[in-house]
């Protein structure tokens, strides 16, 4: 972990509500992990006080640059949305602990809901450089929250798109397509699973995963206040006791292991 000063080089609106954010950092870019994030200063003073944790998009490391996707919800958010080219940004980073990546499956089923998408890139790209196959199910609201769709298709990832309005692909919710997935693979030894988004559908794809024999891998958001398991604001419980902490035992789980509340 190091503490940085990154220029701002773009920032460009994805929907609505949804940016993605383009700094300059060598470092961060080098050693940076699949599912880690950094913990970000926004504005130079004590308001808001609080850094910001934002999931590591996806980095390119001969250009020294850093990607970021965040959706504006809070006063926080807003802030960031108003910087603008060449502005310094305050980092951490970067930070947690990320995907395991070293076990002998050949095939990943990536799952994402919602923001889910924001360390999602990051880990296909790896997981494409670790020439894995990779089928990628991905719900959203729209289809004006779907991006890059042509780049993943042409790099072989098999992307299967279910939106909220039926905008793309079918109408529904990110499990209505990955049940029968699972019926149909759960004693493939061969897969991996890796997913992200909100708690309710993290809970119904562990409940989910029971039939499966394959691992499952979980990347949790909370919020955050110093971001380094100090505080410890960001207990997650376990189902056999106790509680960890997203930003240092994290944000990277076993999903099997978490108890989300009911």
């Amino acid at each position: 972990m190091g503490q940085h000063k990154c220029k701002l080089l773009s920032q460009t609106r994805i929907s609505e509500d949804i940016y993605s954010l383009l700094l300059e950092s060598d470092e961060i870019a080098r050693m940076s992990f699949p599912g880690q994030f950094v913990h970000i200063r926004i504005g130079n003073g004590i308001d808001p006080l609080l850094r910001r944790p934002l999931s590591i998009h996806r980095v390119d490391p001969p250009k020294g640059e850093v990607r970021f996707l965040y959706r504006v919800v809070g006063r926080g958010t807003k802030l960031l949305q108003k910087l603008e080219r060449g502005d310094i940004l305050d980092l951490l980073g970067p930070l947690g602990t990320g995907f395991y990546l070293e076990g002998s499956f050949s095939h990943a089923l990536v799952v994402a809901g919602g923001m889910g998408s924001a360390p999602i890139f990051f880990l296909i790209d790896k997981l494409l450089e670790l020439k894995k196959r990779i089928t990628f199910f991905w719900g959203v609201k729209n289809k004006n929250e779907i991006f890059a769709l042509k780049d993943l298709r042409n790099s072989g990832v098999d992307v299967r798109i279910i939106t909220e309005d039926g905008s793309m692909g079918r109408k529904g919710l990110i499990t209505d397509i990955l049940k029968p997935f699972l019926a149909e693979h759960r004693e493939d030894r061969s897969l991996e699973g890796f997913v992200c988004g909100p708690v309710k559908m993290l809970k119904q794809v562990q409940g989910m995963a029971e039939i499966t024999t394959f691992g499952w891998q979980v990347s949790l958001e909370e919020r955050m206040a110093c971001g380094v398991g100090v505080c410890m604001g960001c207990g997650v419980k376990m189902k056999e006791g106790g509680y960890k902490m997203v930003c240092s035992d994290g944000p990277v789980f076993n999903l099997r292991e978490i108890l989300f509340d009911d």
